[in-house]
Parts: C-alpha cells; sequence; structure tokens
C-alpha cells in the first residue's frame, strides 16, 4: 500500500524520483516554489518547459519535464486555482493533485513529493488545501510506493502531521457509512472527547447487541479493532471489513433507513474540512445536538430514535 508520508524540509532537495512544481499558467517559471525549483534545477527545466507547453497548462492540469540538476529525475508541473483571485473550486485543486499522480505513473516513477499547492501566494485557506491534498491522494489508487507533503515552514508540516493521525478517524466513519450502504444500519456510533480534551474517541456499537463495542481513541493513531490498522490511505471498504471481522454478529438488516441517512448527513458535515463529530465530552450537553469540530458551536441534529 503507498505511504503517505509529511516531510519538513525543501521541496526542491527531495530524493523522490518526482517532484512536484506549483506553476502558474504560462509555465515559464515564476516565484515562490516555481521559482525555487527552475533555480535549483538550472536552466533545461524552463527548456524543457518552452519544448512540451508552447501554450502554457490549464489550471488543475499536469505535465512533466526533466529534473535537470535536481536530486529528482523528473519535475511534475501543476497549475493550483489561485483562491485570492476567486479561483475556488475545490474540485480543481484536486485535479492537481489526481492529475500529478497519473502522469507520475505514466512516467514509471515510484516516489513523488509534492508542495501544499495553492496554499502559498494563491492564497487557498491551509486547512482546507491539507484535507483536500489527503483525501485525493488517498482515493487515487495510486501504485506509487510512497507520497510525500512537504513543507518547508514547521508550522504547516506540524498542520499536515496533525491531519494525517485525524484522517484515521474519518477513515472509521467512513466504514461505517460504508456498512450502513450495505444494509448493516444496526451498527451504531458514539463519538466523543477524552476528560483531557486532547484525544477523540468512539464506540462503535451492535444495535442489536449492545456488549458487542470496538473502542477507538486517537491517542492510539492506527491501531483500531482489535489489532487491525487504520490510516489516512485506507479504503472505506478495508475498514468496514475490520469492523465486521471485530462485530462478528453485526447482520445487515436493512430496518433503520432513517439513523443510515442521518450518519450520512453527519458524515457530509464531516469531510469537507475532517471535522470530527462529538456527542460527549466534560461539560457538554448533547440535548443541542452533536457538535462538528471541537469547539466550534456547529451543531448537528442528534440521532434518530
Amino acid at each position: 500500500m503507498t505511504r503517505l508520508l509529511a516531510v519538513h524540509g525543501d521541496i526542491t532537495a527531495q530524493t523522490t524520483d518526482a517532484i512536484v512544481n506549483a506553476a502558474n499558467n504560462a509555465m515559464r517559471g515564476g516565484g515562490g516554489v516555481d521559482g525555487a525549483i527552475h533555480r535549483a534545477g538550472g536552466p533545461d527545466i524552463l527548456r524543457d518547459c518552452i519544448a512540451r507547453f508552447p501554450h502554457g497548462l490549464a489550471t488543475g492540469d499536469a505535465g512533466w519535464t526533466t529534473g535537470g540538476r535536481l536530486a529528482a529525475r523528473w519535475v511534475v508541473h501543476t497549475v493550483g486555482p489561485d483562491y485570492g483571485a476567486g479561483q475556488r473550486d475545490r474540485g480543481l485543486l484536486e485535479s492537481c493533485y489526481r492529475r500529478s499522480l497519473e502522469v507520475a505513473g505514466e512516467l514509471g516513477a515510484r516516489s513523488i513529493a509534492f508542495p501544499l499547492i495553492s496554499a502559498g501566494v494563491y492564497a487557498w485557506p491551509r486547512r482546507e488545501a491539507i484535507t483536500a491534498a489527503i483525501d485525493t491522494i488517498a482515493a487515487a489508487g495510486t501504485s506509487l510506493d510512497s507520497v510525500s507533503l512537504v513543507a518547508h515552514d514547521k508550522r504547516a508540516h506540524d498542520e499536515i502531521a496533525s491531519a494525517l493521525v485525524m484522517t484515521t478517524s474519518v477513515r472509521i466513519l467512513q466504514g461505517v457509512r460504508e456498512l450502513h450502504r450495505r444494509g448493516f444500519h444496526g451498527l451504531r456510533v458514539q463519538p466523543g472527547m477524552a476528560p483531557s480534551g486532547m484525544y477523540w474517541r468512539i464506540v462503535l456499537s451492535d444495535a442489536a447487541d449492545p456488549d458487542a463495542t470496538i473502542h477507538y481513541t486517537s491517542g492510539a493513531e492506527t491501531e483500531f479493532a482489535g489489532g487491525g490498522t487504520v490510516d489516512a490511505m485506507s479504503t472505506p471498504t478495508a475498514v468496514a471489513e475490520l469492523i465486521l471481522r471485530a462485530l462478528p454478529r453485526l447482520a445487515a438488516s436493512h430496518d433503520a433507513p432513517e439513523y443510515a441517512a442521518w450518519f450520512a448527513g453527519l458524515l457530509a458535515g464531516v469531510e469537507p474540512q475532517h471535522a470530527l463529530p462529538v456527542s460527549f465530552a466534560d461539560y457538554f450537553d448533547a440535548g443541542a445536538g452533536w457538535e462538528i469540530g471541537w469547539g466550534s458551536g456547529f451543531r448537528y441534529p442528534p440521532p434518530p430514535e
């Protein structure tokens, strides 16, 4: 399975087979990451850009050039949407990652390093830029051995690393939705915060057998369901199978579509920014609904009876 890594460092110094350049539409070099890659890689990159992209490159698309003097053999160039200029279609940002992975795969690369696309001078909100990167890479089904998200800024790196850990929790919730879609409507969730406020917890249970439970805490990072492993690259299907293994008597009853629909709506609020749901915590009133994103104040209606 592909490893998704958070790396603190200089994108131009990465020794992966390919690195990704956050280019502009003209494809003739620029500032920020673009300028740094052209300076470090030398004039061969620009010559290749002129030859391969005589008319530039569309936003959301990707193409490759030589790596020149870089340690990486190839540079995969992609043009992110300029949030500050009003290009706020998240689909374009996702396309940058998806197309870059496709190009890398066509080249035969086994490893690739990305900067955080559009999160610099293009002003994309960093939290959303990170979740878009993680979710798109995870869903792309790439055959590469490793994909790195590289941040020169320590704070940005720490946010990426934290988001990778949090994504394990999102994948567990997505595994629940997958089972609901298959008719396992008796699968129930109870998420909340530990008394310290540092860790998110969830209890998964079988409504027909309340003593059959799975307990998870984000403090356990990727360990889930009695020795299983879930991380950012896990698929909802794989998580669903871990849940079924841990709750062997859970049945596909198809008898609570209202609960399954309610949970799907909850997850629609969770997924865009990985803002986890909370139904219990110290001094928390669940009667007003569940909170999506601890401390956000955004409430979602409690589950149907």
